[in-house]
């Protein structure tokens, strides 16, 4: 169709439009001073026309937007009977290139997106119009071919919800590989809105005179919608860049063309890749919505329209892990507490604050690996039930290339102060041969949520050790307390510090040994994550992880969990036996937190680690569970701890399909079915004295994956047979375990209680002993459970489902 072409006369302006047939879709008309022609396509006729001063030319009088038409009424145009209201300005050739809303049917343009990810499909969540592309931080990326021209410069504008900033090496700034949030690039070509691992971002464009950089000068905000834009401007040599509608960074060079980058366009993902074993760390974990380029250089008011009269939703919903990501997931626990996706490791700083609890654990947001460990927090008001929050401390800079956490945040501990405000001490790690390297810092929130926290800094260095970490802290007779596990060179042990004024940083006095280490350990490097506290019967235990040395993962001795029982003067552990006892029968549980909760009673999470390889993990997207809450109590001996499932995991059985049978006879004796995530009892009318006896889980129809789990009574010891566990190749470590299982103290095996949820298992017996564990079954029908003997039984059984505890 023909442009219908207006007359221009000097002080008033004059637009003609048809009042017959065959003028339909005015694309743009914006008056600064220039006119664009009206670009008509036919169909809806205009009644009238209009004459306007020059004064008007400043304003909108038409903008369209694929077949919606919006009127300027300062103007008076009626167009069929209709007076339109306030429109914005765009110049008709000013269509985005690329726009990208991620809602059904309405990306426009040539670039449509394609989505990367290794998930069955594109995670949605809420955007700040209709739906938002939510990434996974380390394989998802959305794509297009664009070519943009050298000579017109470009605009490229997003909505950004970022959850965490790109992971990063754990090695100095210098050589660290940032992410980038949006790019076309090459090393030196195109544009990069970049960012590193503590919140620094800019922007890169390279042209043919130059390439020009801007870095923001505050770090790029988390958990809320930030509009983000980049501009180049080819006739001025002005590259701009801005954060909600405000200029954050200008960088003006020569005037020249820009060089475009013979690459896609693409968001949450670098143009340069970082390697970590399997993994690439420097993803981007965030959601996008209403991603635009246009094929020239927006000036500032524009940009600062596409914010003006937005209110975006809370960025907490956008930030949410889909269910549909981990939906297929045979593997995914479901009601054990864990992260939303990616990797955690230790729990730590259990605590109760009024009515909810705390916990806070070693959490790499962006990926299944780790690297720069931040705190993770989650909440619950039962210890069943948890509700994922924003992300506690994170490595953070003091300087450009220095700080004093800025290599991770590790384990520690969280406690109830003074005035009530919660301190966290945790292990700070970073750079350097001198300065607090490791230290133990601070923390402190007076908030009750606990969502806030001020930084104080370091409290104590290593002096006196080889090595510490993950400090534990109480309060004793006006004082506070701390134990850190340390490497004492050629044994593993604890320091131990006092601190009479807390609010003073130089308070903590080193003091002399804790305990007698170098006779209670046994040939490890380091100890980690030390709990102390009085027990029941005037005893006190003392829990660590001892790592390194003799020890390994999967050797002998192993990763683990062990304890000692004994007195404490308020100066020294005196252990009623230097022998250490295993917290758990079986190795693949460790590194408890503990709180008491209303009553005073002890509560314990720990840890219950992959084993299976990190080709595994990349795939999953997740690695690592917390073990259900445990009771922890003195045992009558008064040198055994006794270890239950908290009781309030009972609410999460279901009546439908509840078995309650009776079971009689020898050999494996099937009891029933009920799915990836049931809790079994089973009891032993007389356990037998010779032989063996136990369960069958994870069993397919056919027998080709099953589990063992029975006690040997000729050796006294509990086994663990998961050598047909799966048919998959990923498993990692031992699959024939057995541990020593101590009848005076826990009585001859009766009751067993096992809880399977997918991959994890743990197993409580006679209500006192117990041990996790990991099964990797690839059958979705690797269901059925049996009793198993080696000579003739009677059996109480009871079974349920169980409901899941989805993270909120």
């Amino acid at each position: 169709m023909p442009f219908t072409e207006p007359r221009f006369e000097v002080g008033a302006f004059q637009t003609l439009l048809s009042s017959g047939a065959g003028i339909v879709d005015v694309d743009i008309i914006l008056l600064t001073g220039r006119w664009v022609a009206l670009r008509t396509t036919g169909g809806l006729p205009v009644r009238s026309q209009s004459t306007v001063g020059e004064s008007a030319m400043a304003k909108v009088i038409v903008q369209a937007v694929g077949n919606r038409l919006r009127r300027c009424s300062a103007l008076g145009l009626v167009l069929a009977g209709q007076t339109c209201g306030a429109a914005l300005a765009q110049p008709a050739t000013d269509r985005p290139v690329l726009d990208w809303a991620f809602d059904a049917n309405t990306n426009i343009g040539v670039a449509l997106p394609s989505f990367t990810t290794q998930f069955p499909q594109p995670d949605f969540v809420p955007g700040v119009t209709g739906q938002a592309w939510r990434s996974d931080g380390f394989s998802s990326s959305v794509s297009a071919p664009l070519r943009l021209s050298p000579e017109k410069g470009f605009t490229v504008q997003a909505w950004v919800a970022l959850e965490s900033y790109p992971a990063g090496y754990e090695k100095p700034v210098g050589e660290q590989i940032p992410g980038s949030l949006i790019q076309q690039a090459g090393k030196n070509s195109g544009f990069d809105i970049f960012m590193d691992a503590y919140g620094r971002w800019g922007a890169r464009i390279s042209t043919a005179s130059g390439t020009l950089r801007m870095t923001a000068r505050e770090p790029f905000p988390l958990y809320k919608w930030a509009n983000v834009a980049a501009t180049f401007d080819p006739a001025t040599g002005a590259a701009r860049l801005y954060l909600d509608g405000a200029p954050v960074g200008e960088k003006t060079g020569k005037p020249s063309n820009w060089k475009p980058a013979a690459t896609d366009f693409r968001i949450a993902a670098s143009w340069r890749e970082a390697p970590l074993g399997v993994f690439n760390i420097n993803g981007v974990n965030a959601a996008y919505d209403n991603v635009r380029v246009f094929d020239r250089a927006h000036d500032a008011a524009e940009i600062a329209a596409a914010t003006k009269n937005v209110t975006p939703p809370d960025a907490q919903q956008s930030l949410i892990v889909p269910a549909t990501r981990f939906a297929a997931d045979l593997q995914r626990p479901v009601y054990h507490g864990m992260p939303p996706a990616n990797w955690t490791n230790e729990p730590h700083g259990l605590i109760r604050r009024g009515n909810s609890w705390h916990i806070f654990y070693q959490r790499t947001p962006n990926g299944p690996y780790k690297t720069m460990m931040t705190w993770g927090h989650l909440r619950s008001d039962d210890l069943v039930h948890w509700t994922s929050l924003p992300i506690a401390l994170r490595p953070e800079l003091q300087k450009d290339d220095f700080g004093f956490d800025m290599k991770g945040i590790w384990s520690g501990d969280v406690v109830t102060g003074p005035g009530g405000f919660a301190y966290a001490f945790y292990t700070s790690v970073n750079h350097s041969a001198t300065f607090y390297n490791p230290g133990i810092s601070l923390a402190i929130s007076d908030d009750p949520g606990l969502l806030n926290w001020k930084k104080v800094g370091p409290l104590v260095d290593r002096t006196g050790v080889d090595d510490f970490r993950d400090p534990y802290v109480w309060f004793e007779k006006g004082e506070t307390r701390m134990i850190v596990g340390a490497a004492l060179g050629g044994s593993g042990g604890l320091a131990y510090y006092r601190c009479d004024n807390l609010a003073s940083r130089s308070c903590w006095k080193r003091q002399p040994d804790f305990a007698p280490f170098r006779q209670m350990d046994f040939g490890s490097e380091i100890w980690e994550m030390p709990v102390f506290t009085a027990i029941g019967g005037g005893k006190y235990i003392l829990e660590v992880n001892p790592i390194g040395g003799k020890v390994s993962k999967y050797g002998n001795p192993s990763t683990r969990g062990v304890y000692w029982i004994g007195s404490w003067d308020g100066a020294t552990f005196r252990p009623d036996s230097l022998q250490a006892k295993m917290l758990d029968l079986l190795p693949g549980h460790l590194s408890p937190t503990v709180a008491r909760d209303a009553s005073g009673q002890l509560v314990g999470i720990g840890i219950v680690d992959e084993r299976r390889t990190p080709e595994a993990q990349l795939r999953a997207g997740w690695a690592h569970t917390f073990g259900l809450p445990r009771v922890w109590w003195l045992l009558p001996d008064g040198k055994t701890l006794g270890q239950s499932p908290l009781p309030a995991l009972t609410k999460l059985r279901l009546s439908d399909g509840a078995i309650q049978r009776r079971i009689e006879g020898v050999g494996q004796l099937p009891v029933g079915d009920l799915g990836q995530a049931v809790e079994i009892t089973a009891r032993f009318d007389v356990p037998p004295v010779q032989g063996s006896y136990g369960l069958d889980i994870a069993t397919s129809p056919d027998g080709t994956e099953t589990t063992r789990l029975y006690y040997d009574a000729d050796r006294k010891e509990m086994v663990l047979d998961k050598q047909h566990s799966t048919l998959g190749k990923d498993g990692e470590g031992p699959q024939l375990l057995r541990g020593a299982y101590d009848e005076a103290a826990f009585s001859r095996p009766r009751d067993f209680r096992v809880f399977i949820d997918h991959s994890v298992v743990e197993v409580f017996v006679n209500d006192a002993a117990a041990f996790s564990f990991r099964i990797y079954p690839t059958r979705a029908d690797s269901t059925r459970f049996a009793i198993r003997s080696s000579s003739r039984v009677g059996a109480e059984v009871q079974a349920w489902r169980l409901a899941a505890a989805p993270i909120r």
